[in-house]
């Protein structure tokens, strides 16, 4: 895929680890996601063959367009990490140097790197230079604790040869804490001429349209606001298309839950299945009456059968009120 063509796709689905599986991507394709992205993956391990790590690059031909994104701590790992991704054949491939979680940083990988401008500008240097026909975004935070390096790290992105940008606009050390602030996506798009994918904070349609007209950016990629309402995707493009009229709502988060479950319990199998399927409970059912009730039985029940029929049980209580 070139690279205009992929930037004019307004609505990407985050990589979220443990969250966006494959199931998990498509449903959100299917409700209006644009671009998808694997989870995160790593380098080193794929370098030193961890076939756990590899099945998190598979992907099906409806999920394209896609992207795999990978992390690590040195230009040749990073480098090497994408010439064995290659073989998968993506449309696209992500450099995570925004990922705030412990056991990431603690090696030197994710938000550790935007300690390190020149560090940051040798990664993007060595995979332009290790594979020139590759289109590669690089998704960063404003910074470790500060924005000290911020405009050097987004400068040295675009000059290095990345063809685009995605921005979370906090810094590591506020993990998820607080507000991003989007006025660094606005800056980001006056310092570089390639695309900026704006991030952070999309929970409601209305956040994602206010993110296009604050900041001018190129794309936005919704991440939490997108566990257990996919519907989102769907919202926004109504809202971009027809701005006066209300999000479409016919959809019940309870029937898509249904559906995602069964989708899990096929894919993965049953066992696997409901495992997966409990941490996204939660999200579907946030602020609806008897919720609390429907997690615990699905926290201790074993069987599809019967999760299905609580399921079914509880969306009858939530339609008829």
């Amino acid at each position: 895929m070139k690279s205009q063509e992929l930037f004019n796709k307004k609505l990407w689905l985050a990589p979220l680890a443990g969250y966006t599986d494959h199931v998990y991507r498509i449903i959100c394709k299917r409700y209006g996601a644009d671009v998808l992205v694997s989870e995160m993956i790593s380098a080193d391990a794929l370098i030193h063959r961890n076939k756990k790590t590899a099945i998190l690059a598979e992907f099906y031909a409806d999920e394209r367009p896609i992207g795999l994104q990978v992390f690590g701590n040195s230009a040749e790992k990073i480098a090497k990490g994408i010439e064995l991704l290659k073989q998968y054949k993506p449309d696209f491939f992500d450099i995570n140097m925004g990922c705030p979680i412990k056991k990431v940083v603690k090696n030197g990988s994710g938000s550790a790197l935007l300690k390190e401008p020149k560090k940051v500008a040798a990664i993007v240097r060595k995979v332009r230079k290790t594979h020139p026909e590759i289109v590669f975004t690089v998704k960063i935070r404003t910074g470790w604790n500060s924005d000290k390096h911020f405009d050097d790290i987004v400068t040295l992105i675009e000059q290095e040869g990345a063809s685009g940008l995605i921005l979370h606009p906090r810094t590591r050390s506020q993990l998820f804490s607080g507000k991003s602030d989007w006025n660094y996506i606005a800056r980001a798009k006056e310092l570089v001429k390639i695309p900026v994918v704006g991030n952070g904070d999309i929970l409601t349609p209305e956040d994602g349209i206010r993110m296009y007209s604050e900041t001018g950016c190129d794309s936005i990629m919704i991440g939490r606001g997108a566990i257990g309402n996919p519907l989102i995707f769907g919202q926004i493009k109504q809202r971009l298309a027809q701005p006066t009229q209300n999000v479409n709502s016919f959809l019940h988060p309870i029937s898509i839950m249904k559906g995602h479950f069964k989708d899990l319990v096929e894919f993965h199998g049953e066992s696997n299945g409901i495992k997966l399927f409990r941490k996204f409970v939660p999200y579907y059912t946030k602020g609806l009456f008897g919720a609390t009730h429907l997690r615990e039985a699905i926290n201790h029940l074993t069987s599809k059968y019967e999760i299905i029929d609580v399921i079914e049980e509880f969306e009858q209580s939530v339609v008829n009120g």
